[in-house]
């Protein structure tokens, strides 16, 4: 079988097995437990290699590229603790403050669960064109109103280095919906967002952060019409509105709005390399685990 597919299947089944429960017991393992779980591991290591079975389980971990299990099993506590316990006992990897978090379905209004939104409304008294852009970990995004297809105003804001680009999508729709509340005018927004559209159209969102999206939306009903444009080319509004997204990475204004679930777990693959590279360094092969015939 190809290592790839190995590797795969290693990941989405065997090493959740071999995890499961480690939020609880991942973060404090005695030696005599590391050692277990490297036994365990290294059987399905070598399979992988078809090495020596004198072979040491950390060489066996540098040949497959795959970490020690104890490791991968501390960053599963660590995440735990940081998603759903909001301990700040490891806010040197990430600032909890600063994190998005999921919210519990009892405390989401039943009536913004589902939320129905026309695409168009007829009697709109603006047109507004939404974009976010991300260009080598930076990211921003635009929102350009139009009134009788004249762009009359364009906001540009800088979101932090750790927003993703569908977050960026999510404030931009946040903004112009918001933008008319406030203006008490009707208008239609355009996006080339789809998940954007998908997750507001969800009735199972968790994230916080998607949720308020979704609360202005519903507080803006009869206000707001929200459109999936496919395709930028020969679309005035969307070409405008992907200039000025690219345009708001440079010089946007700063817009604040919390990490995704997504950029703690890339911290956490971060955490798992660095730790593994010292476990390495402090290995002694003379001494190492060994799986034994």
């Amino acid at each position: 079988m190809n290592n790839n597919l190995l590797k795969i299947w290693y990941y989405t089944v065997i090493e959740k097995a071999l995890l499961y429960g480690a939020s609880v017991w991942g973060g404090a393992l005695t030696k005599n437990q590391i050692d277990r779980l490297h036994c365990i591991q290294s059987i399905f290591l070598l399979k992988f290699t078809s090495a020596f079975r004198t072979s040491s389980t950390n060489v066996l971990n540098v040949l497959t590229g795959i970490p020690p299990l104890h490791i991968a099993a501390k960053a599963e506590f660590i995440k735990f603790r940081i998603w759903v316990n909001r301990s700040n006992e490891y806010n040197t990897i990430f600032d909890i403050n600063l994190l998005d978090k999921y919210v519990p379905f009892k405390n989401i209004p039943s009536r913004q669960k589902l939320i129905n939104l026309d695409s168009k409304i007829s009697n709109a008294d603006y047109e507004i064109n939404t974009d976010g852009s991300r260009i080598e970990n930076e990211t921003g995004f635009a929102v350009c109103i139009l009134k009788d297809e004249i762009n009359i105003q364009n906001y540009l804001f800088k979101l932090n280095t750790f927003n993703s680009v569908f977050q960026a999508e999510l404030a931009a729709i946040e903004f112009a919906v918001n933008w008319a509340v406030k203006q008490k005018v009707k208008v239609n927004i355009h996006t080339d967002s789809l998940s954007s559209i998908s997750a507001i159209n969800s009735a199972n969102t968790r994230s916080e952060f998607v949720n308020k999206v979704k609360s202005s939306i519903f507080n803006a009903k009869n206000m707001v019409g929200l459109s999936w444009d496919k395709a930028r080319v020969g679309i005035p509004g969307n070409e405008l509105a992907d200039q000025q997204a690219k345009l708001a990475i440079t010089s946007g204004e700063k817009f604040v709005i919390p990490a995704p679930y997504s950029h703690l777990k890339g911290l956490l693959r971060n955490y798992i390399v660095n730790k593994w590279n010292e476990y390495w360094n402090s290995y002694d092969s003379s001494s190492g685990i060994r799986v034994r015939g």
